[in-house]
């Protein structure tokens, strides 16, 4: 495996999560995955640690956009080495009829790729947030000897280990579901990249909003005949109400002239990464 070098790969915890899953994909010496308590964790530790990369979710294809990762990577020093797109299945567990279930666990990417199923069947339940998929059958375990009717949104891996509990399975809302993971390390001095790669990543900002900003910008692109994969626009959190692009592409001959034309045309870019997209998994 590519990454079986690294004397330290961190991760979103605890085991089991599709996080860890992903790690064990593209580093078989599982000595060195270290689990964090939330994605955050995770990039501020590989941002820190020499010689170590971190594994973590940037889009889902139903949820969209893992911000927090997304923004991280325009500012601290990370580059993506690879990308790794993950099928995404979850389950049902309960102590009880859901009709009866009062609260249900689920970490906030979960809840956000099953709203169509906890509408029709948890729709009097209170949801209650956690970490990882993996914590929210531990909270779901931990407390049910309280009596309180609850459920749990968890990895449908774990169906084999607990059929008592299981309700329902695969209740993600669409059955193509799927996150895209990226390993990522500390960005190195005069980082080399090699645009041969399938696919670049970019934060772009500009000075001064004007009419046709987004046109130009598209125009510049057009012109190499590069196809985006994908354009979102996040807050700047410099100013209130201004606004930043993320874009992937797909890399051709003229990706670097592109974006030399890019900042010769007032856009601030930075690259976050050249890389490849791994087999599905």
């Amino acid at each position: 495996m590519p990454y079986n070098h690294i004397s330290k790969v961190f991760t979103l915890g605890p085991p089991g999560t599709f996080s860890d899953q992903a790690s064990k994909q593209v580093c078989s010496n599982f000595e060195a995955i270290h689990l964090t308590k939330n994605f955050n964790g995770a990039i501020v530790r590989v941002a820190k640690t020499p010689h170590s990369v971190a594994v973590v979710p940037i889009e889902n294809s139903v949820a969209g956009t893992v911000t927090q990762i997304q923004d991280a990577l325009a500012t601290e020093e990370l580059i993506i080495l690879d990308e790794l797109p993950m099928r995404i299945r979850y389950a049902l567990l309960a102590n009880a009829p859901l009709q009866q279930v009062t609260q249900f666990f689920a970490h906030e990417q979960a809840y956000g790729q099953t709203l169509q199923y906890t509408a029709r069947h948890l729709c009097s339940a209170d949801h209650i947030y956690t970490r990882s998929n993996m914590d929210s059958a531990e909270q779901f375990f931990l407390t049910i000897e309280q009596q309180i009717s609850q459920a749990a949104i968890v990895p449908i891996h774990l169906v084999e280990k607990h059929q008592d509990f299981v309700v329902a399975q695969n209740i993600q809302d669409y059955p193509n579901n799927t996150t895209r993971f990226v390993v990522v390390r500390k960005r190195e001095d005069k980082e080399k990249l090699d645009f041969r790669k399938q696919k670049t990543s970019l934060f772009i900002e500009f000075e001064t909003d004007r009419a046709g900003l987004l046109y130009e910008m598209l125009s510049i692109f057009n012109a190499y005949r590069i196809n985006l994969c994908r354009l979102e626009s996040r807050p700047s959190k410099r100013i209130p109400w201004s606004y930043v692009f993320f874009v992937d592409l797909y890399n051709n001959q003229g990706s670097q002239q592109c974006l030399s034309d890019l900042k010769q045309a007032g856009f601030r870019t930075k690259i976050l990464g050249c890389y490849d997209s791994l087999p599905i998994i």
